[in-house]
């Protein structure tokens, strides 16, 4: 393997997908291999037409950079030992279908999320995106995948878990006397990620759950260095990337006892009943308990060498 044809994400602010293309490609670099990044000059177009900081893709440009991205790959002349990488699988989807024509002898892909939840984004098509996603990942090598939890919902035979890196940006920590919020909720109030009866209950015997807005990884990063707990109420989690924003920062995480969350923390920051949530709070609130390990953290920090060693063989 001498090149790698890496097909990039459409570049959303305040997700994986803005750093992603930049630092992927600089690992690829350093392990001595060539880098062809499928629509990069699309990605710098869109980034003066998506306009505020947002945690989707806009459908429509998506879909519109995929198609570029496909303009692009037809045009490429294919080497014998040339190796696809595909940041994703997921959404939308369209780029995975080419790959019927027009194949490297090799491909991979990751698969950061999975449509298997009745409380999706894309719930209402459920249907047809699971088989999509299927699709696409039976035209792979293999697929990577951040969780254990996640590689056994899927079922497929061709995942490897990869875990996913720490994001290259830089992080705070402040004095636990300094900071501003007691409890603060980081995710979007939907019913995949905030039980908000839960965030009542937690409100009711200790201080509001916060939520601040951030239009920033700037912003987002000193929110969480400026807080004390992170409240976690999801119905879903494929891999926990608030749960390692917030140890970064020195903020501490507490989260349910299922999903990916086990092999994130300690047992000791999760719960199983809204008893046990409340009886964690007040151990962090009252001083007893500090901010945890990440268990899987030399995974993590292999990330990149981990996959660029799978994808040589």
């Amino acid at each position: 393997m001498s090149r790698i044809i890496f097909v990039p994400q459409y570049p959303t602010p305040m997700r994986y997908q803005e750093w992603w293309t930049g630092k992927f490609t600089e690992e690829f670099e350093k392990a001595g291999l060539e880098v062809i990044v499928i629509g990069e000059k699309h990605a710098d177009m869109m980034k003066h037409r998506r306009g505020r900081m947002s945690m989707f893709s806009p459908i429509n440009a998506a879909i519109e950079f995929e198609c570029a991205q496909i303009d692009e790959y037809m045009d490429l002349e294919l080497k014998d030992d040339d190796v696809l990488f595909m940041s994703d699988i997921s959404f939308p989807g369209v780029f995975g279908s080419v790959l019927f024509h027009k194949r490297p002898k090799r491909c991979f892909a990751f698969c950061h999320a999975t449509s298997l939840n009745h409380l999706d984004y894309f719930e209402k098509d459920k249907r047809a995106k699971f088989p999509i996603e299927s699709s696409h990942a039976a035209l792979m090598d293999v697929v990577f995948v951040g969780s254990n939890y996640h590689e056994d919902k899927l079922g497929w035979s061709n995942t490897i878990v990869t875990r996913l890196p720490y994001p290259p940006l830089k992080t705070l920590h402040i004095n636990w006397k300094e900071k501003w919020y007691d409890i603060i909720s980081a995710s979007r109030p939907t019913p995949q990620k905030v039980d908000l009866e839960l965030e009542k209950l937690v409100s009711k015997k200790f201080s509001q759950v916060n939520r601040p807005i951030s239009d920033s990884w700037e912003d987002y990063y000193r929110v969480l260095a400026y807080s004390k707990i992170l409240l976690i109420t999801a119905q879903e989690e494929t891999f926990g990337y608030q749960v390692i924003d917030a140890v970064l920062n020195g903020c501490i995480p507490i989260a349910p006892n299922k999903f990916s969350y086990p092999e994130l923390i300690p047992r000791n920051y999760l719960y199983d009943s809204p008893e046990e949530l409340l009886d964690i709070i007040e151990a962090v609130l009252g001083g007893m308990r500090g901010v945890p390990v990440i268990l899987c953290t030399q995974e993590i920090e292999r990330f990149y060498h981990n996959i660029i060693q799978i994808m040589k063989g």
